[in-house]
């Protein structure tokens, strides 16, 4: 489908990085990273974390409270930014015509563990191929890969949903043709790798079961299905959770706010 897809719940967090090689530019294209952001958000697949240039504002911001110029509980302790769960950085091939056209090269300029979006424009017939690869933080390992695509007839004939997803966003990737077609190739490959990390759709039967669930007290999100097992955070009363389906007698996990972690199931209501 040409539509964006959407997710019950998160998958996790993704650290979008800027790439180095900038071919794009040749044909007119600025940085994915904001069509990539764009479509993550619109559908609740990935919480990006930023490790760009508000980044480095938050660490100035951070500096000050240290500093003790800022207002008295503001609540900028250490420990409390949102760890990254994959690494994605988007890269777009250069053209190899000894390796067979546009996209001859995909294999050797893929990067390793940091996670790519490699893609190759073609623009005598206005196509897109892109690939997308996830990477674990945790362990370095490269959990999915997806391919997308997208030509000029499947924005001229409304084959893709890019119209909705980058409305908007503005310059190349809504004013050109070649723009719009990258757009939807991301959109594909976007498509694509969450369902490949094992998203839940928004509408599914089992999205439904676990919606609307709060916790009926101050609660203690836990690192697993213990008393004993650490505290993740704190869930104030009326939080709301989304049971993930893993349970373990009377604990369920679930998913607060983007971060999964376990709870006592006598202290969830509906």
């Amino acid at each position: 489908s040409g539509q964006l897809f959407h997710c019950a719940r998160p998958i996790g967090t993704a650290a979008l990085l800027e790439p180095e090689d900038r071919y794009y530019m040749s044909y007119g294209l600025t940085s994915p990273v904001p069509v990539l952001r764009l479509l993550m958000a619109q559908s609740n697949c990935f919480r990006v974390v930023d490790r760009g240039r508000a980044s480095s504002a938050l660490q100035r911001e951070r500096q000050m409270a240290r500093g003790g110029e800022l207002q008295k509980g503001s609540h900028m302790g250490s420990g409390q930014m949102v760890a990254a769960d994959y690494i994605i950085t988007p890269t777009i091939l250069r053209k190899n015509e000894d390796a067979g056209g546009a996209f001859g090269g995909l294999g050797g300029l893929l990067p390793g563990a940091a996670g790519a979006i490699a893609g190759g424009l073609h623009t005598t017939d206005l196509e897109a191929e892109v690939l997308l690869t996830a990477t674990s933080v945790r362990t370095g390992v490269q959990e999915a890969v997806a391919q997308g695509s997208a030509s000029k007839s499947d924005i001229s004939w409304g084959g893709f949903g890019w119209a909705g997803p980058v409305a908007g966003l503005g310059g190349s990737y809504e004013n050109t043709d070649i723009g719009k077609i990258t757009a939807a190739a991301f959109l594909d490959a976007h498509n694509k790798l969450a369902r490949q990390l094992g998203a839940i759709p928004a509408n599914s039967a089992s999205s439904a079961d676990n919606a609307g669930w709060y916790t009926s007290r101050r609660l203690n999100l836990r690192g697993g299905p213990t008393t004993h097992a650490p505290v993740l955070k704190t869930l104030p009363k009326g939080a709301s959770v989304m049971p993930t389906g893993a349970k373990s007698g009377p604990w369920w996990e679930v998913d607060a706010g983007g971060q999964q972690g376990w709870v006592h199931s006598d202290y969830l209501t509906r």
